[in-house]
C-alpha cells in the first residue's frame, strides 16, 4: 500500500489567531541552564541559581509548619537550623542556599563580625556581639546581608510586561511587607512553577497558611526587596 503525502504541507509553527492567543495560557518554561548564571559553588554541574530553585521545591515535599504557630517555641536553636518540621521564612532560605553549597549561617555571621555597625544588632536586640545561631535567622539582618552581597533588583513586578516578567527568575530571594505596615515580614524564592498567566510562584514559609507553601503572590502582597546571589 502506498500512501501518497504530495498534497499534504507543514507549518514549522503553529500560531494562533490573535484573539485566540490573548486567550491561551502563558505558562512559562526557563531553561535554568541557559540564563547566563555559570557558578557552581557545589561543584555538582548544576549552577548557583537552579540549586538554590531546587533546595526551596525539596521543601515543599515535607511542609514544615511555622515555628510562630507552636506554643512554647522559643525560636532559637543551638547550631541555628530549628527541627526539620518547623520553619520560618527565613529558615526556608537558609535550607535553599545549602542545596547550592552556601551556608548563611556561616556568610552572614562573617559579614557581621567584620561589619557590626552596618546592622542594627544593638537597635534592635541589644546584641554586643554576634550570635551565629540566630542573626541568619532574622530578616532584618538577612535585609542587609543580601543588599550587601547579593544583585539589587527591580521591586515593580510588571506581568504585562515581558521584559520585566523575565526578569524574576526561580532561585531569586523576595522580601514581603506581608501585613502592609512598612516593614518587611517574610521572605521565599521564586518557584520554577507559574500560573496560567506566566507569573512565577513564590515558595515560602509564613503564619498564614502556616506552613511551607508556594503560591502566586508577586501581584497581591507588597515587594521590598529582589535578589539574586550571589552577585
Amino acid at each position: 500500500m502506498i500512501i501518497s503525502v504530495n498534497k499534504f504541507s507543514f507549518k514549522k509553527e503553529y500560531k494562533p489567531s490573535t484573539a485566540l492567543a490573548d486567550k491561551l495560557p502563558r505558562y512559562r518554561l526557563i531553561d535554568m541552564d541557559n540564563t547566563g548564571i555559570t557558578g557552581d559553588t557545589d561543584e555538582d554541574g548544576i549552577n548557583d541559581q537552579k540549586d538554590i530553585m531546587l533546595g526551596a521545591k525539596k521543601q515543599l515535599e515535607n511542609p514544615a509548619k511555622n515555628i510562630f504557630l507552636e506554643e512554647g517555641e522559643t525560636n532559637y536553636y543551638q547550631g541555628g537550623d530549628p527541627p526539620e518540621g518547623l520553619a520560618t521564612g527565613e529558615d526556608i532560605i537558609a535550607r535553599a542556599f545549602l542545596e547550592a553549597g552556601f551556608s548563611l549561617k556561616d556568610l552572614v555571621y562573617e559579614d557581621i563580625k567584620d561589619n557590626f555597625d552596618q546592622y542594627p544588632l544593638r537597635e534592635i536586640w541589644n546584641q554586643a556581639v554576634c550570635d551565629p545561631n540566630i542573626d541568619y535567622r532574622r530578616i532584618q539582618n538577612l535585609e542587609i546581608f543580601f543588599k550587601r552581597n547579593a544583585k539589587v533588583l527591580d521591586i515593580l513586578f510588571n506581568a504585562s510586561d515581558d521584559r520585566n516578567l523575565n526578569s524574576w527568575l526561580p532561585g531569586d530571594v523576595i522580601f514581603f511587607d506581608m501585613d502592609r505596615d512598612g516593614y518587611s515580614d517574610n521572605v521565599g524564592i521564586i518557584s520554577d512553577n507559574t500560573t496560567r498567566d506566566g507569573v512565577p510562584k513564590v515558595i515560602y514559609n509564613y503564619i498564614e497558611p502556616g506552613y511551607t507553601v508556594e503560591k502566586n503572590i508577586l501581584k497581591e502582597k507588597i515587594i521590598t526587596g529582589h535578589y539574586r546571589f550571589p552577585k
